[in-house]
């Protein structure tokens, strides 16, 4: 009888033993479907829980396998440049990453010599990025396809439909193929996590510029404040998976239902506007003029260009430049090859010159010093006086990265 009762009991604590192991692994599922349910594939934080006064230098908000998406645009058409540019933009974003960079390439006739290029990198430097070269493919057809493929220059106008083309992608850092970076590109990707819920996309402003215009002018974009604003699109943070959605407001004259990033938002404010617009840039600035809540303001040391130091009024200097050092060097209005402001041409020869040779202070840092030191260039009437604005993010960058 107490053998029955000894054989009773065992099978209870069996039978309950295998209850709570059942009951674990059926809560354990469920949490793991509740986790991959609630996890966007790039968190972003909701605006009241953070400050743009928090130091975005600040690697804990960044998951610690993250792929920062870098996409480039380059088509061959009038100038010979496209390919070195793109090529020197590549060589200075792997040069400071620490995070897994994936750099895609949109081409249409030079697939083979970005590859040939990058074939002779020294293979630690190829270790250290994976780039994909992809065939350019406008999601258009007829005349409107070869209009927008030349509009302003060759696939300049690109970049306004990567939402629809990298549909696999939730986000990505466009830029212009003539910028340089001076730091690790992650630092401009932890913009992301500072956008709120409504932001889909980050672009540097004009500064200083006091526009006096009609509130309604599409070509301009309402600030927080009253202010009215123009962005440049040449550093453009891109939440493609909000850009999806449909969220986007128009010209009442053209419609009044909400429609994605896509060309049924773009080709009728196009067609609309087309005598005030001389570039894609100006279509960029007509959408979030209409959706000014949907834009992220980047500090203007990201995207720093010849309009921040051409002349002499304070007003218009950028602020975190000149405290901070200029991150990303951008050489439009063909500054890295005319005379207008040597500084910016300084900054690139430097950079386009530097062959990933181990010594970098030497090769890069002291080149570049010694090219924006020239009198020619630190006297000159267009941004003279501003080597330290490019040198402080680079000797920083060196300092961290290579003098470990």
């Amino acid at each position: 009888m107490p053998f029955r009762r000894f054989r009773f009991l065992r099978s209870l604590v069996g039978l309950f033993i295998t209850l709570l192991l059942f009951l674990f692994i059926y809560q354990s599922i469920n949490l793991g479907q509740d986790r991959s349910v609630r996890m966007a594939p790039l968190q972003l934080l909701p605006a009241q829980k953070i400050s743009l006064a928090r130091n975005v230098n600040d690697q804990k908000n960044m998951p610690s396998n993250m792929t920062v998406h870098l996409v480039v645009v380059a088509c061959a058409g009038k100038s010979e440049n496209i390919l070195p540019e793109a090529l020197t933009m590549m060589k200075s974003a792997v040069l400071f990453t620490e995070s897994l960079l994936h750099i895609h390439v949109f081409t249409t006739n030079l697939q083979n010599k970005f590859e040939e290029e990058v074939s002779s990198w020294p293979k630690s430097v190829q270790n250290k990025f994976k780039m994909t070269v992809r065939s350019l493919q406008y999601p258009l057809e007829g005349e409107l396809l070869e209009e927008m493929m030349n509009w302003w220059g060759p696939c300049a106008s690109f970049r306004l439909f990567l939402p629809t083309v990298m549909a696999d992608v939730d986000s990505v850092l466009y830029v212009d193929t003539d910028v340089i970076f001076l730091g690790a590109v992650e630092e401009i990707w932890q913009h992301f996590y500072l956008f709120n819920e409504l932001q889909v996309g980050a672009l540097a402003p004009r500064v200083g510029w006091d526009f006096k215009v009609n509130p309604n002018n599409p070509n301009f974009i309402e600030m927080p404040g009253g202010k009215f604003t123009q962005v440049n699109s040449g550093v453009f943070l891109m939440n493609l998976t909000r850009m999806r959605q449909v969220i986007f407001k128009t010209d009442e004259s053209l419609s009044k239902k909400l429609s994605p990033w896509n060309k049924d938002l773009f080709i009728p404010l196009y067609r609309l506007g087309i005598k005030d617009m001389y570039g894609d840039q100006n279509l960029i600035n007509t959408v979030f003029h209409y959706n000014p809540e949907r834009l992220y303001y980047l500090p203007c040391k990201y995207n720093y260009h010849h309009k921040f130091c051409f002349d002499g009024y304070r007003e218009r200097f950028c602020d975190s430049a000149e405290k901070e050092g200029a991150f990303v060097v951008h050489g439009n209005a063909n500054t890295y090859y005319n005379n207008y402001a040597p500084a910016f041409k300084a900054a690139n020869d430097a950079m386009r010159q530097y062959n990933f040779e181990e010594d970098i202070k030497k090769y890069l840092l002291k080149e570049m010093e010694n090219n924006l030191r020239n009198p020619s260039v630190e006297n000159h009437l267009h941004c003279g006086n501003k080597s330290n604005i490019f040198l402080q993010t680079l000797t920083r960058s060196i300092n961290s990265k290579f003098s470990r």
